[in-house]
């Protein structure tokens, strides 16, 4: 099941079946093209659809026909996901006209009823694990905070993971979490397959990189463990993984003039860029005289004990560009008032 964009009615939003490499089903809906998420409920043969407006599409799994259309008082919903107790959540998109708020709408019935839980900055995807025997958990990835939060359906904070441009974020069968950047300038898209997210505190993320590469397809939710589906610009393809790559991958850490003691970031996010590092990597700057300070996150973990406060350690001072060879989650701060461009070329 995918988000289309039809060629026969172009700047549309649609929605296709697919098996193997034939489609089963296909509609249009009259909404424009913006890459949202569905929302798959096979309990009831449902697939909600997110559009990006204040309405979400309820269509029936087999043939995709429109079975219900919820009209909700929240503009700019781009991803839900119902939870444990048949509760239909959401995100509003600020990038859409939406406030940042994660809602929950307890009855389909009064859709003018829906609650806000949190707030974020720009909350792109969500995702719920509600069957399961550590269930009754949401996901929801916040573009502009560079960050992956575990609540409860109560909105209790689990844990959270910090990542660069995020995207897409799902939950798998065995309780790991995928993580994906999205399309930012010409830089590389990564996928991460983490352990269990809401067993961790702040600092203490892992996983490893499962895919990247440099299309703007690299989302979340368009991926399996084993296989990848590219979405193109018109059609569908599968490929195997893991792929071939060799090149390495390119975060932007952030470009602007900054404070004495700032934290680099990029204009128009709300916190700094993590640099996440799994073999070796490159911090460069411009101008190459200016001094910089590179800070690592202290890692810890807990399951049952009280959770610790969040440490970064400063690293090294440097000039124009540092190497780092040891794994982890880095951050860049100024020593001065200063305007700087940042960017991490870090191994596979």
């Amino acid at each position: 099941m995918a988000g289309t964009h039809p060629a026969k009615r172009p700047g549309t939003y649609g929605v296709a079946k697919f098996k193997g490499d034939v489609v089963l089903a296909g509609v249009t809906t009259p909404y424009k093209w913006g890459g949202f998420e569905l929302y798959i409920d096979a309990e009831e043969s449902l697939v909600y659809v997110a559009t990006g407006t204040g309405a979400v599409e309820v269509r029936d799994l087999e043939n995709l026909q429109l079975q219900k259309e919820l009209n909700l008082p929240v503009r700019g919903i781009t991803s839900t996901a119902l939870d444990s107790q048949g509760w239909l959540w959401l995100i509003s998109n600020p990038l859409h006209g939406g406030d940042g708020g994660l809602y929950v709408l307890k009855d389909a019935e009064h859709p003018e009823n829906v609650e806000k839980i949190r707030q974020y900055s720009i909350p792109a995807s969500l995702d719920s694990l509600r069957i399961s025997r550590w269930g009754k958990k949401l996901l929801v990835a916040d573009y502009g905070r560079h960050m992956v939060e575990c609540i409860s359906e109560k909105g209790d904070s689990f844990g959270i993971r910090h990542f660069p441009y995020v995207s897409g974020v799902k939950w798998t069968l065995d309780e790991r979490v995928l993580i994906s950047s999205g399309k930012y300038g010409k830089h590389t898209f990564l996928l991460l397959v983490t352990g269990a997210l809401h067993n961790t505190v702040k600092s203490g993320w892992f996983g490893y990189v499962m895919d990247y590469g440099t299309q703007a397809s690299n989302r979340a939710d368009a991926f399996y463990l084993d296989r990848v589906l590219i979405q193109w610009y018109l059609g569908f393809s599968g490929v195997s993984l893991p792929l071939p790559k060799r090149a390495p991958y390119i975060i932007r850490v952030g470009s602007g003039e900054f404070r004495e003691g700032e934290l680099v970031k990029e204009q128009g996010f709300e916190s700094f860029t993590p640099i996440l590092v799994f073999n070796g990597c490159h911090v460069v700057a411009r101008p190459q005289d200016v001094e910089l300070a590179l800070e690592v996150m202290v890692p810890y973990h807990h399951l049952i004990a009280p959770k610790p406060d969040l440490a970064w350690d400063e690293v090294e001072r440097f000039r124009g560009k540092c190497e780092v060879s040891v794994p982890g989650v880095y951050r860049v701060r100024t020593t001065s008032k200063i305007a700087v461009e940042v960017y991490a070329v870090c191994e596979p």
